[in-house]
């Protein structure tokens, strides 16, 4: 490990209420590290406003957001959207706060000298006066951790008076860090080194790379899907998938999904499964799936992904983004749901009030995927936003799955009177 050499150098800390001049020992730093925050010379990084989940919290013993996230640009109200965070490689760090920074209210009164700003109903003060500063840092590679320490009250981002972090997710241009406040709560913040562009995260992804149009009429094109066929799936559920014309078809300009009541290889109900797995496999961009699902007592359609790594890791470690499930655990309501080895059972979800009507007409129903954030949508309206992070199972491959499951833990007890139900589909769309 290569360890840059100690030096002596004067700085200056200034603060709202002055300056104050102190001698200060640089510490050594992992040059691997050191470049990735400060490049040959230096690197200057902002926070990544214009992503869902840039500002996030959660528990102190996850690596990821647990408790809240940011939508993109919510925080524009307050003083840490301009601030410029540059990291030089003599080991000197210059916070430029353009005069106010944004932080908890108690941690910045204490910290920095107390203010006539007023401390809001989450206990922050969102345009704190903070002059530029310049202070030291260092990196290092330590329990398995990529360390950063500020030196004299050096900090990034929302400030909860901490001044060390981890970084837990980094490319050259993006870095993930991450603080634990004395309340155990940890924060997270997303900083890039791009220029932070106005463009909401749903419209970022404009390249449209897949799509099925369902315009040709009779059985699936089979360059992009393959039916899923067998009598005996998870989750409690009782029918069989099939192939067949009679479970799934192209008509009308729509895939049809058919769900049948008839007796099939030892069960008493059909169905179709269809997946784009070897045929389109992605990782990050917005998927649009325009759907008008069935209602009958019993059915349980679902617009979900999967990792394509399924078989080598086996679930929940291969991770799934249900994009859409409803049934009538769910009074037919739009559920959508991240799950992960924490969050394997229920998952991460959220159950939508909103939209009634959803067995009687199309709606579009989309996921924006990102290395910071999976967001979901309702005809361009979110819904549900799940913050990503390294340590979880959205940075690799999934693949897109369509069916309707006869009963089980959500489709429930099933009609007496069920004879058959539909699933109609309108497209399939993939941007990136």
């Amino acid at each position: 490990m290569k360890l840059i050499k100690l030096l002596i150098i004067s700085i200056f800390f200034i603060s709202c209420s002055g300056g104050i001049s102190d001698e200060i020992v640089l510490k050594p730093s992992d040059q691997t590290l050191l470049e990735l925050l400060a490049g040959s010379s230096s690197k200057t990084w902002r926070i990544n406003a214009e992503q869902d989940a840039h500002f996030s919290n959660g528990a102190q013993d996850k690596k990821y957001p647990t408790y809240w996230e940011a939508y993109a640009f919510s925080k524009s109200n307050s003083g840490f959207y301009d601030d410029e965070y540059t990291f030089n490689i003599n080991g000197t760090y210059y916070h430029k706060t353009n005069e106010t920074v944004f932080g908890k209210g108690s941690y910045l009164n204490d910290d920095f000298g107390t203010t006539s700003q007023l401390i809001n109903g989450d206990g922050e003060i969102e345009n704190y006066p903070l002059n530029n500063y310049q202070t030291t840092f260092s990196a290092k590679k330590e329990d398995d951790l990529n360390k950063i320490e500020f030196g004299a009250k050096g900090f990034v981002g929302f400030y909860v008076g901490e001044h060390n972090y981890t970084i837990e997710c980094y490319d050259s241009e993006n870095i993930l860090l991450r603080s634990v406040d004395d309340q155990d709560i940890a924060w997270y913040i997303w900083l890039t080194t791009n220029t932070v562009s106005e463009t909401h995260p749903k419209n970022q992804f404009t390249n449209l790379i897949w799509s099925d149009e369902f315009n040709v009429t009779g059985a699936l094109d089979s360059s992009k899907w393959v039916h899923e066929v067998g009598d005996s799936w998870y989750n409690n559920e009782v029918q069989s998938y099939t192939s067949r014309l009679d479970n799934s078809k192209v008509e009308d300009g729509k895939l049809k999904i058919i769900a049948k009541k008839e007796s099939y290889n030892g069960n008493n109900y059909t169905s179709a499964r269809i997946i784009s797995n070897t045929k389109k496999d992605f990782t990050y961009g917005r998927v649009d799936i325009k759907a008008k699902i069935p209602g009958k007592k019993g059915t349980w359609p679902a617009l979900w992904m999967l990792g394509s790594n399924f078989k080598s890791v086996e679930w929940p470690k291969c991770g799934e983004i249900d994009i859409l499930e409803a049934a009538q655990v769910n009074n037919f309501k739009v559920q959508s749901t991240a799950h992960h080895p924490d969050k394997y059972g229920d998952g991460d979800t959220h159950i939508s009030s909103e939209y009634t009507d959803i067995t009687e007409k199309f709606h579009v129903y989309s996921l924006v995927w990102t290395k910071q954030a999976l967001t979901f949508y309702v005809d361009d309206k979110p819904h549900h936003l799940v913050g990503n992070s390294c340590v979880l199972p959205f940075n690799w491959d999934q693949f897109i799955i369509l069916n309707v499951a006869m009963g089980g833990t959500m489709g429930g007890e099933i009609a007496s009177d069920f004879v058959s139900d539909t699933m109609e589909i309108e497209y399939v769309r993939i941007y990136q």
